[in-house]
């Protein structure tokens, strides 16, 4: 009965004492709230190859796609952040699980591994615009195949070649010209492209056709076909502007032809210039035949009188001919093409005023055969119809685009060489670019050529490693490189198909080796709401290196400069920056600079200043100077500032030592400016900063 009694008793003492307790507290707003245990810490920590392992688990437990995955495996696989894998979006996996008890505000200074890449201006090359040289380029140089010939300096042409080839370069813009040089005097060997080529080249004497040349047999009339030393010509076209011509003349009677190879399919055509000073009736000049003594005729082109003065061209299979309507003038130049179709007996007829290589899709006139029948030859007629003309460039070929070549190339032999090389868009013009070297195949042989060797099929690769070669080639190349030289070269590198990588070296302690793109980064994150959470703050104390940069600011500007130290150059008296005190100084008596010579008193020096009538205008004045210069600092310091970084705004914090902060009075303080990132740099604008807060934090 006794313990029952005690037991209630003590019961009833402990409830009147917790709830005494509890009125008690009320009376101390906040009182719970300073008794609660806090973590707010600052950490520093720096990741360890297990910790990449760790954050890639993490990622990839809550990766939603493929890509997503390949971004986490890159993790552990590399051992690297980069700006496509950051470290403000996975760092916080691993703190959710090294610190997961801070209180709110806590920081961490994480140090990792972070790759750069290449430098922007390797970039520029990698990304460079590729043309290789074609005919047309090379036959700048007067080469007729595909490559320069040994006596010719490529740097005379590609200028030129590049110039008319890349559209629309912008300034700074790379590309890679591939060009083939021959070493030796290339051995062409050819075929001829057509089954005739006719230029009338009998001579610089006028006269007779048949009498100076035995190419064309006679099989009609007496009157001779006519011989002038004079040639016809149009730009583009292939035979123009050779020897003499022929000329028909309405008095005379005398047909002549020359025999080709023997069409039996397909097409057949047949080009010529002809210049008319006199047209009649009309009659046709110059056709197709089956064989001599024959008189299958065939693409009987014919010329007439409009009526007007002008020339009607035709076509016909037998004297009956059909005529275009385009009317066109005496005395120029046009060049006839027609074509006849074996199958079909179909001849088609196009007046040129401009050569082309391309068919036009609709002719001048059509006419059709009786019937079909083989080609043999091609024939000049003299007749009645009032036609006076001269007729050179004769062609004779299986396709349209045969007219307009020559030759084909059926082999070339002779020593060559594959050249690459960069150029720059600069100013206009297009410059070798300077500072790469491209590896030739030659210095692919050089490094050996066996398998498993760069020269057995020029190019490096996975087990044949680029950096194990390119140091000594470039120890062969440039004699006598200064410590610091750097060089970029370009290389082929087979991974899944060839490519071109380029890699800039740097020489230094006697060798040349390639830099790390991984460096070292440190950057803060801070306990949230929502966890750990990357902060892009940028915090800064002002050392020595930071107040020499804003003496040098004042320095270089002109409306200021003398304010600054002229011999030591330490120290300067617009915003009071000094590196030879790591401070800025508002101390009054010291307004006055040292000069040599004779002292420049400071109403001279600085008049906003010395225009002031008391110490608190002139401390003022001081204090707003210094919210601008800070302002000017950062643009200095950080001119690669951006607004944002990961979606977050950046702040800068930057705290400054302050000497004689009342200007009187000696003191030191310590002021943190606060300043948001407005705008990135852009050409030769700085980044701009906007003023949030200055504070005394001592």
């Amino acid at each position: 009965m006794k313990n029952i009694f005690y037991s209630l008793l003590s019961a009833l003492v402990y409830a009147v004492l917790l709830s005494a307790c509890n009125d008690f507290n009320d009376q101390f707003e906040g009182l719970d709230d300073k008794t609660q245990i806090t973590n707010l810490a600052a950490y520093d920590y720096v990741l360890t190859e297990a910790d990449y392992s760790i954050i890639s688990a993490a990622a990839l437990k809550i990766a939603t796609s493929p890509a997503d995955s390949s971004l986490a495996t890159s993790i552990k696989t590399n051992k690297y952040f980069t700006s496509a894998v950051p470290a403000s979006t996975y760092v916080p996996f691993l703190l959710k699980t090294q610190y997961p008890y801070s209180d709110l505000g806590s920081t961490a200074m994480v140090t990792y591994a972070f790759n750069e890449g290449v430098p922007a201006y390797l970039s520029d090359y990698t990304g460079a615009t590729a043309y290789t040289l074609v005919a047309g380029d090379y036959a700048t140089s007067g080469s007729s195949i595909l490559g320069f010939y040994p006596g010719a300096t490529p740097a005379t042409y590609l200028p030129a070649v590049l110039a008319a080839r890349v559209t629309s370069p912008t300034e700074g813009k790379i590309a890679l010209a591939k060009y083939i040089q021959y070493t030796e005097t290339p051995v062409i060997n050819t075929i001829a492209n057509y089954l005739l080529e006719e230029n009338f080249n009998y001579g610089a004497t006028a006269g007779n056709l048949t009498s100076l040349t035995s190419n064309w047999a006679v099989h009609s009339g007496t009157a001779p076909i006519g011989y002038d030393n004079a040639s016809l010509s149009m730009s583009g076209y292939p035979s123009t502007s050779i020897g003499g011509s022929a000329t028909i003349n309405t008095l005379n009677s005398e047909d002549i032809n020359r025999a080709i190879a023997p069409q039996t399919s397909g097409k057949v055509y047949a080009s010529a210039l002809v210049n008319f000073s006199a047209v009649g009736a009309g009659t046709y000049f110059l056709h197709f035949m089956e064989q001599d003594g024959s008189f299958n005729y065939a693409s009987r082109i014919s010329a007439k009188d409009n009526g007007s003065g002008k020339i009607l061209f035709g076509i016909g299979a037998s004297s009956t001919i059909t005529y275009g309507a385009t009317p066109f003038d005496l005395n120029t130049t046009y060049l006839l093409v027609t074509s006849y179709d074996i199958a079909t007996a179909t001849s088609n007829l196009y007046v040129l005023s401009a050569a082309t290589a391309t068919e036009p899709a609709t002719p001048e006139a059509t006419s059709t055969n009786v019937a079909p029948f083989t080609i043999q030859r091609i024939s000049i007629r003299q007749g009645g119809g009032g036609l006076t003309l001269a007729l050179d460039g004769l062609r004779v070929a299986k396709t349209w685009a045969d007219l307009w070549i020559n030759n084909v190339v059926t082999a070339i032999t002779g020593d060559k060489m594959s050249r690459e090389v960069y150029y720059k868009y600069t100013g206009g013009n297009w410059i070798p670019a300077t500072g790469i070297y491209v590896v030739t195949t030659e210095d692919y042989n050089s490094m050996g050529t066996a398998t498993g060797q760069p020269g057995k099929y020029d190019n490096f690769d996975s087990t044949i490693l680029p950096e194990n070669y390119l140091p000594t080639l470039l120890a062969k190349l440039f004699n006598y490189p200064q410590n610091g030289n750097k060089q970029m070269i370009a290389y082929k590198y087979y991974s899944g198909g060839a490519q071109t990588r380029i890699d800039e070296y740097v020489f230094q302690a006697g060798k040349w080796s390639k830099p790390s793109s991984v460096i070292s980064k440190t950057e803060q994150f801070v306990f949230s709401n929502t966890g750990w959470v990357f902060d892009p703050t940028v915090k800064i104390v002002m050392g020595s290196s930071d107040y020499q940069l804003m003496v040098d600011y004042v320095l270089a500007t002109p409306s200021i400069a003398v304010l600054a130290h002229p011999f030591y150059k330490n120290e300067e008296y617009y915003y009071g920056f000094a590196s030879r005190y790591n401070n800025v100084s508002f101390r009054l008596s010291y307004r006055n600079p040292y000069f040599t010579g004779d002292y420049v008193q400071p109403v001279t020096v600085d008049p906003e200043f010395n225009a002031l009538t008391t110490n608190e205008a002139k401390v003022a004045l001081m204090w707003t100077r210094l919210k601008e210069g800070m302002g000017k600092f950062l643009q200095l310091r950080y001119p690669n500032a951006v607004p944002t970084v990961g979606g977050l705004d950046v702040y800068y914090h930057a705290t400054t030592y302050v000497y004689y902060p009342t200007g009187v009075a000696a003191g030191n303080e310590y002021h943190k400016y606060i300043f948001k990132c407005t705008a990135a740099a852009s050409g030769s604008t700085p980044p701009t900063f906007e003023f949030v807060s200055e504070s005394k934090v001592n």
